[in-house]
């Protein structure tokens, strides 16, 4: 996981208290199996639900719904929807 600064254009939508609480998982980072993820880098897709086995792939850059929490999971649902 990474604490590492994202810029991504649509999160703008989220306050910077939301968009700071964000935890990205970075390439190569293992999923827990049945969490939901968000790939920041293509928000459109909506949320994906992992698999077992399944690893950030090269070019991604995921949000995870265990590591946000479920009223901040659904804030980013909406703004990767563009509904925020």
């Amino acid at each position: 996981m990474s604490a590492t600064a994202h810029e991504f254009g649509w999160l703008s939508p989220l306050d910077d208290a939301e968009r700071s609480a964000l935890v990205y998982s970075e390439p190569g980072e293992l999923l827990d199996d049945g969490d939901w993820y968000v790939d920041a880098t293509s928000p459109k897709r909506g949320p994906v639900f992992a698999m077992e086995g399944e690893k950030v792939p090269v070019g991604g850059v995921y949000i995870r719904k265990s590591k946000v929490g479920e009223p901040l999971w659904e804030r980013l649902q909406l703004a990767a929807s563009g509904k925020l």
